[in-house]
């Protein structure tokens, strides 16, 4: 029951922060497991330490990974629309 409490308890801390929404808690052997993908190491760091801040009783592993958003290095080039059915609206 008590793993029950921590993980309800750990769930409840990054949705009242504002983390990702993306990121899954779940129990495996001893620990808590954190998976999902944040925008930066800065990030990722700063959910582990909300939780032992927050939780510090939880042994928790941190294996969220980290996606680097970048701009795309070319423009998109868009096709003209093509009309169903010959254009003539039916």
């Amino acid at each position: 029951m008590k793993d029950e409490y921590l993980l309800a308890r750990i769930q409840r801390v990054l949705a009242e922060h504002g983390s990702e929404l993306g990121i899954d808690v779940a129990r495996r052997d001893e620990e808590f497991v954190l998976t999902g993908d944040v925008e930066s190491e800065v990030r990722c760091r700063e959910v582990e330490q909300l939780l032992a801040e927050h939780v510090p009783e939880a042994r928790v592993r941190n294996e969220i990974r980290v996606t680097r958003v970048t701009e795309p290095s070319d423009a998109e080039e868009l096709s003209p629309r093509v009309p169903v059915n010959g254009g003539d609206g039916r």
